[in-house]
């Protein structure tokens, strides 16, 4: 029977072989000239290609090319799987082709399906050959189907040929049609009807468009694909990257481009916007805002790009992208590297007959280097129960995709419980740079995998089916509770980094309080390690530190062996730490300059009696001169622990009640002098 149909909304038409005027059955072999697509396998997606020539599509031209296991092409990475959607349908798939759309496969045993393209500036031309459906029964393949797409460059037809159809598919899921970029508009030939053999449809497109479209999007965040992206707290700050594009037939002036990063809690962390003065039809605008992000708050963030001001705009739902950016406290030694919130909160997935899984991608170390220790996961259900598989792979594979396998395990039935788990590698391996692949694989059937489905996503969500990975159909919607256990090596590293109470330059004439500040740059504990000073060449003083220093902390080291200035000279007073276990010793060391000035101090120094020395509940201060004088307690720490006001007098009688048993320093100064000691009370 003869058909046509149309016009869609834009001006596209169609008409069968069997229609006056339609297309005349001509299949074209590409077998012996074009070049065979491999890695097809069940539902999954492989390029982009990049055509000799633009192809004219609606109001815009493409030049790069998906093809799809599932029998259609794209100008975008859109994996289209079961059930498929009517035509047209905005959201979820757009900018595609639909050439005999089904549930077909390249995988199975004895399989004969073969995918071929051949390209030329005037045409190119895809074809399936003897592509079976799934089918979930062992061989996993049944029928054949052979058919092509054939993109005319110079007339803008698009012809689809039937060659050979046989066999049937699940549910009768087919589907024929073209849909455009924003997917509101397109030209449904057919849905779940099997076409003949020896049968062409070709679709027209208008020599006068019946609308203008005006209609501006943002392409993508960061970078193409939007992906998230994993950054360090207190780390570089992130660039705020958008592009916008023109996806309308009308220019555009005076757009609004805006970017914000909301916080976990979802607070406005950071906001800007610009004015994008003129953007011509299918021109795009690289915008990177003057303010970045600096993420000093661990958790989730979004990164917002949006446009506005476009009047009479046909679509807007493109006018919005999110990232998802997954900030890492490195200050923690444990972490669970995920895209995936806290909650399963979508409905768990499984693949029929128990064989296939999904996996994510995570785009690089949380802090580097660090040792991976485990992989996270969370079931939601596992009825039989059945085991599971848990893989880890290099990013090292052909264009960035799953390449060495670096570790597997096996999780026998009654270890693979619903809920959150963690599961050890068989042997922790180093992660330095570059992404890792995680991979989930049922061991049987009955066995889900819990879902996140609150946004923000990662978009880094794949399905493996066969061990042949693929862009997850609806990773715009869902994020796998799939990841890694990391833990920081062991770094040992502490240091004096200054000291408290001395300058650089300056004079020194009586006995001195050495206090150096000492700070743990690494991540474990430190405690007991031996820290020292020196002035010039004179002997070390060495002490051990009494309490345990935390990683990142400091804190005020007091020697209780004061600098006594026993020669005039000038030199450097060092202070380092000796750690045994320091992997870093060039910031163990802090030194100043001083110059001592030896004679009068030490003789006032020598008249000065402070007794009983050890003391118990008071002392008795003698040979300060006579005249008023302030006396000063401190402890080791040099925190003041008593002050004395003393008026003229040849000696005073200090109480020492509620001072505690200890070592302390005093500190007399009089009207011209200075003078420092050690006492001890005891009871």
């Amino acid at each position: 029977m003869a058909a046509q149909g149309g016009p869609d909304t834009y001006g596209y038409t169609w008409k069968d072989s069997n229609e006056p005027g339609g297309p005349v059955f001509n299949w074209i072999d590409i077998t012996g000239t074009g070049f065979q697509v491999t890695g097809l396998a069940d539902d999954n997606v492989m390029g982009p290609f990049a055509m000799y020539s633009n192809m004219p599509f609606y109001w815009y031209d493409r030049k790069d090319v998906w093809v799809g296991s599932n029998g259609y092409i794209a100008f975008n990475s859109t994996n289209i799987a079961a059930p498929f959607p009517n035509i047209p349908q905005a959201g979820g798939a757009n900018d595609y082709i639909a050439g005999l759309a089904a549930d077909l496969c390249f995988t199975g045993a004895g399989n004969p399906g073969q995918m071929w393209v051949y390209d030329t500036p005037d045409t190119t031309v895809f074809s399936w050959i003897n592509v079976p459906f799934w089918s979930p029964t062992p061989p996993t393949w049944t029928g054949s189907n052979t058919f092509q797409i054939i993109l005319n460059k110079l007339d803008s037809t698009i012809t689809v040929q039937i060659l050979q159809q046989t066999g049937l598919t699940q549910n009768n899921d087919l589907l024929m049609g073209i849909e455009c970029i924003s997917g509101d508009i397109g030209l449904q030939h057919s849905a779940d009807t099997y076409p003949v053999a020896n049968y062409a449809v070709r679709y027209y497109a208008p020599q006068v468009p019946l609308l203008a479209i005006t209609d501006g999007a943002v392409r993508y965040l960061g970078e193409v694909g939007s992906r998230g992206r994993t950054l360090q707290r207190n780390g570089a700050a992130y660039p705020l990257v958008m592009q916008v594009r023109n996806t309308g037939n009308q220019p555009l002036t005076n757009i609004t481009v805006q970017a914000q990063v909301f916080n976990p809690n979802n607070t406005l962390a950071v906001s800007d916007q610009m004015v994008i003065a003129d953007l011509v039809p299918g021109a795009d605008s690289l915008i990177t805002f003057p303010i970045a992000f600096a993420p000093v708050v661990a958790g989730t963030h979004r990164f917002v790009g949006s446009i506005s001001g476009i009047p009479n705009e046909l679509v807007t739902t493109n006018n919005s992208i999110t990232q998802e950016l997954a900030v890492y406290d490195t200050t923690l030694a444990l972490q669970q590297v995920r895209w995936n919130g806290g909650s399963d909160d979508g409905v768990g997935i499984g693949w029929n007959g128990g064989n296939g899984g999904v996996g994510v991608y995570l785009d690089r170390p949380p802090f580097s280097p660090c040792h991976v220790t485990g992989i996270t996961v969370r079931l939601s259900a596992n009825a039989t129960p059945v085991g599971m598989y848990l893989k880890v792979f290099d990013d090292d594979g052909p264009n960035g995709g799953p390449g060495t396998r670096i570790d597997s395990v096996y999780i026998p039935p009654a270890s693979a419980v619903i809920g959150d788990q963690v599961h050890p590698v068989s042997a922790p391996f180093l992660w330095t740079e570059g992404g890792l692949y995680v991979e989930w694989y049922m061991g049987g059937a009955n066995i889900n995998i819990a879902q996140d489905i609150a946004p923000p996503f990662s978009l880094h969500t794949y399905e493996v089916l066969d061990n042949v990975w693929a862009e997850y159909r609806d990773r715009e919607a869902t994020d796998f509770h799939l990841g890694l256990r990391v833990e920081q090596l062991p770094v040992y590293d502490v240091g004096c980094t200054g000291f408290f109470g001395v300058l650089d330059g300056q004079v020194v004439t009586q006995p001195t309080i050495v206090r150096t500040w000492v700070r743990n740059n690494g991540n474990q504990a430190a405690s007991g390690f031996p820290v020292s000073y020196r002035f010039a060449a004179e002997p070390v003083v060495t002490q051990a530190f009494p309490s345990t220093l935390q990683p990142g902390d400091s804190l005020l080291f007091t020697f209780t062996q004061a600098l006594l200035p026993t020669s005039t000279q000038s030199g450097a007073l060092c202070a380092w730490t000796g750690w045994p276990n320091d992997g870093t010793t060039t910031n163990d060391t802090t030194c100043v300059n001083l110059d001592v000035v030896a004679g009068i101090a030490e003789h006032a120094y020598d008249l000065l009696d402070l007794r009983p020395n050890p003391a118990g509940d008071h002392v008795t201060l003698g040979g300060y001169g006579g005249g008023a004088a302030i006396v000063q307690l401190v402890d080791l720490s040099g925190s003041l622990v008593r002050r004395w006001d003393l008026a003229a007098a040849s000696s005073a009688t200090l109480s020492l009640e509620g001072v505690a048993p200890g070592s302390y320093l005093y500190q007399v100064t009089t009207a011209g002098r200075r003078f420092t000691g050690k006492l001890l009370v005891h009871r």
